[in-house]
């Protein structure tokens, strides 16, 4: 049997609402009368940050506390869509959103502002790559080590989101 959680990800319309959605937010910002490049940069931090924390740092189930008995508490939501295959169709609308957004600020920001949309955008993506996954890191222990090392995370399948030592 395969986790219902990540399951909403393969609906109908799901893309489109997410889409939907983050246009909403922008929209809002416009209306509330937030500067076209602060906003901009706000959406892609903001976007980043939730990503970032839903994706992986929280783990188990997002949509209901008691499923599956705890079959996957050990897991981060990423780790669950689509049964942790790399570059499914999902996967890669996940991480093709947050890069579409870096090069529609990179248009409307300054450079300063780009800048944090940049190492926003890269804290948000790094770990969606394979090399960083439960499942890479059993078959290419050496690489997904060094690569966690060097930024500073003994591994990014901890029970924290926070660097080495905290």
């Amino acid at each position: 049997m395969t986790n219902p959680d990540p399951q909403w990800l393969h609906d109908r319309g799901t893309w489109l609402f997410y889409l939907a959605l983050i246009g909403f937010v922008r929209y809002s910002m416009f209306v509330l009368g937030v500067a076209t490049d602060s906003a901009w940069t706000l959406l892609v931090i903001g976007h980043s940050v939730v990503s970032y924390w839903l994706c992986h740092c929280k783990r188990g189930s997002l949509l209901d506390f008691n499923a599956w008995n705890g079959k996957y508490d050990k897991l981060t939501y990423w780790e669950q869509v689509d049964g942790g295959r790399h570059y499914s169709n999902n996967r890669k609308f996940l991480m093709i959103v947050p890069t579409v957004l870096l090069f529609i600020s990179y248009y409307f920001t300054s450079r300063i502002q780009f800048l944090a949309n940049v190492v926003f955008t890269v804290f948000a993506l790094l770990p969606k790559l394979p090399m960083f996954s439960m499942n890479s890191r059993k078959v290419h222990r050496r690489s997904a080590s060094n690569n966690a090392f060097v930024l500073g995370f003994r591994h990014f399948g901890s029970d924290s989101c926070y660097p080495d030592g905290e």
